[in-house]
């Protein structure tokens, strides 16, 4: 955005707006890749994001496949070639049953015209087919799991509010359904007998967190009940995990009282939504919770950011609780620029792998950034991937 003092320095210069403008365009249309999700594969992890430095002003998703650690079996970029202002962005990923990976996210089709868009790869990143359910709008996919049966499930938002879909394997729709409760979906996990937990939120605000609600759905889509969270006060739950026991844990950002700042969020629940309990930190800082795993013993791994410098840096933050709720520890991880966590996953060995951005390393002005930490939070590894 070209603010005054920019166009004034251009002017000063002997440069009009439009040219200050066009170079500032042309310096930022490529150069910035990032990390959305990460799942635990078979035989290690793959990650989820987008690049815009295949098609210089395109956003392209883009999939990484992985073993145990960098570097990547396989990368590919999805989207083929198109216009400037239109694209498709990765924003979520699961595991098919046959080994393949399921991408969730939205498709560009115009300048801030957006639809839903699925797209199923085999294990070596081959398409196996590509869906975009719904109609053009301010429309797309945040989550994606998938069923026992095989099917999958997407959600997100359509015309404002939430909006979940179910798949058979082969990509041909069995039902769409809204939620207007919701107007935004944020999370969802597959459970028992093809029904899905949803998490979203509602009352969302420029000016703080709304509200959030996990809603339960049957296998044919119908709502069996609802809870919002918190019961007092605002807040939004991003991130979902079910635990062995049918309960499930959230986490995000809990709105503080007379102020419009934030604190970190983690809330345990029942299989019915009864409050087991909550985190909130004591302490000031303006923290979120973006993504979620958990171990076999119920405790729980929460991958974020915490600013700092006025809300202008922010760091990538991980936390790890109990089963019943205690700080086992914390750490931050990163730089002096802006570094975030935007996907958890816990791989087979216990290791632990983060996914999400970084303009503190690598090669770029924002670059893909993946690390891998021991159970403990040791740090173990780390890796970018972007362009100039």
């Amino acid at each position: 955005m070209l603010c005054r003092t920019d166009a004034f320095l251009s002017l000063w210069l002997g440069r009009s707006d439009m040219e200050w403008a066009r170079d500032a365009e042309r310096d930022n249309s490529t150069g910035h890749e990032s990390a959305e999700d990460v799942v635990a594969t078979e035989s290690g992890f793959s990650a989820v994001g987008h690049t815009h430095s295949r098609q210089p002003g395109v956003h392209h998703a883009w999939v990484l496949q992985f073993g145990a650690a960098p570097p990547p079996r396989w990368e590919r970029a999805y989207g083929g070639k198109r216009a400037l202002g239109t694209g498709v962005l990765g924003r979520a990923i699961a595991s098919l049953q046959r080994g393949g990976l399921i991408i969730a996210g939205e498709e560009e089709v115009s300048v801030n015209r957006f639809r839903g868009w699925l797209l199923a790869l085999s294990p070596e990143g081959d398409v196996l087919w590509e869906r975009t359910p719904g109609h053009e709008g301010v429309n797309g996919f945040n989550a994606v799991s998938v069923l026992e049966d095989g099917s999958i499930v997407a959600g997100g938002d359509q015309d404002g509010e939430g909006w979940v879909v179910r798949m058979d394997p082969r990509g041909e729709l069995l039902w769409s359904v809204k939620l207007p409760q919701l107007e935004h979906i944020t999370a969802l996990v597959a459970l028992p007998a093809q029904r899905i937990a949803v998490m979203g939120t509602a009352e969302i605000s420029t000016t703080g967190p709304g509200i959030s609600r996990l809603v339960m759905l049957e296998s044919d889509g119908w709502a069996r009940w609802e809870k919002q969270l918190p019961a007092e006060g605002r807040g939004e739950l991003d991130a979902l995990t079910v635990l062995p026991d049918g309960g499930f844990v959230a986490a995000g950002r809990l709105g503080r009282p007379d102020s419009t700042d934030w604190s970190l969020w983690v809330i345990r629940v029942d299989p019915l939504g009864e409050i087991l309990w909550e985190h909130v930190p004591e302490d000031p800082q303006v923290e979120s919770g973006r993504a979620i795993t958990a171990f076999p013993d119920g405790s729980v791994v929460v991958a974020g950011a915490s600013w700092k410098n006025l809300l202008a840096d922010q760091e990538a933050k991980v936390w790890r609780f109990s089963a019943e709720g205690s700080l086992l520890w914390q750490q931050s991880y990163g730089g002096d620029g802006y570094d975030a966590g935007e996907g958890i996953a816990r791989l087979m060995d216990g290791t632990l792998v983060v996914v999400g951005s970084t303009s503190s390393k690598g090669a770029g002005k924002t670059d893909l950034w993946t690390f891998g930490l021991s159970p403990e939070g040791e740090l173990l590894w780390e890796e970018t991937f972007g362009s100039p």
